[in-house]
């Protein structure tokens, strides 16, 4: 196996905190990285944040009603 195909066969951490967050409903970051994996997807609108613990994400189609914004 090349390099350049070890690298294509490894995900993001960004990829894979969504899809764990799809799967199970919400997210926690544990790390910096993780962290800043999950701000970017809040960026591109992919994950929302709780307002009561930081560390927790929701998929934006999965967002409890107290945190779905108008």
């Amino acid at each position: 196996m090349n390099p350049r195909t070890q690298i294509d066969l490894r995900r993001s951490t960004a990829a894979r905190l969504l899809q764990a967050a799809e799967r199970d409903g919400f997210v926690v970051d544990r790390t910096p990285q993780e962290r800043q994996a999950c701000l970017r997807l809040n960026g591109h609108g992919l994950l929302r944040r709780d307002r009561k613990l930081a560390s927790r994400w929701y998929p934006v189609e999965t967002a409890p009603a107290s945190e779905a914004r108008p």
